[in-house]
């Protein structure tokens, strides 16, 4: 009796499907943002110089301040192309960013796989489990997160799209498992830590 007992409070989660079947499953995490198009100012070269016409600002400082843009920009705060002339070498383009295939309206800002095996049974536990979501979503989606599990026991991969400021997860690729798909506030603090660990603060609209 005392065996039965301890094993049934040791036990595993009870997952729904499809995440019952994706233990072996390889996971990336996805940071989704909308495009970004720098548009140029007709006759002007670009740079902290041109966004304020007949503002001269002295080589020294606008170096100085190209220098802290470029390190936002790497950190994700700030998106690459927002100010011309900055964060890109003259002549060169900015580089083309994926469009995130479930919604071509979003990009792949960057992706991270998921090695950490604690985290991906953690990631595979929540998204399994119907205590994980409630109905306090909001009324709009910005996409800024997605976990992709690719499996050999499934056609296509199987994604958990997040809007943390929507507070809202949407599955692609099969049939969401649960009545509601709000965050709980544990669930939006989770996957809020898992976000920052990989990919620096979530921005408003993320």
């Amino acid at each position: 009796m005392l065996t039965l007992i301890a094993a049934t409070s040791t036990g595993c989660v009870s997952r729904a499907a499809p995440f019952d079947g994706l233990d072996d499953a390889q996971v990336t995490i996805l940071k989704l943002q909308a495009p970004v198009q720098a548009t140029p100012v007709p006759g002007m070269a670009g740079g902290l110089g041109s966004l304020i016409p007949g503002l001269n600002i002295p080589p020294e400082m606008e170096q100085a301040a190209k220098q802290t843009i470029e390190a936002l920009q790497q950190q994700g705060i700030i998106p690459p192309g927002l100010i011309p002339g900055v964060g890109t070498q003259p002549g060169t383009a900015q580089p083309q960013m994926q469009a995130y295939p479930n919604d071509p309206q979003w990009v792949i800002a960057d992706q991270r796989p998921v090695v950490d095996k604690k985290l991906r049974d953690e990631l595979l536990d929540m998204f399994g489990d119907s205590d994980s979501f409630n109905d306090q979503r909001g009324n709009c989606w910005y996409p800024g997160m997605a976990v992709s599990f690719m499996s050999a026991t499934t056609p296509q991969p199987v994604d958990v799209v997040i809007s943390l400021s929507c507070n809202q997860a949407v599955g692609y690729g099969f049939q969401w498992p649960h009545k509601q798909s709000g965050l709980t506030q544990e669930t939006h603090s989770k996957l809020t830590g898992i976000y920052q660990s990989m990919f620096g603060p979530v921005p408003p609209q993320g």
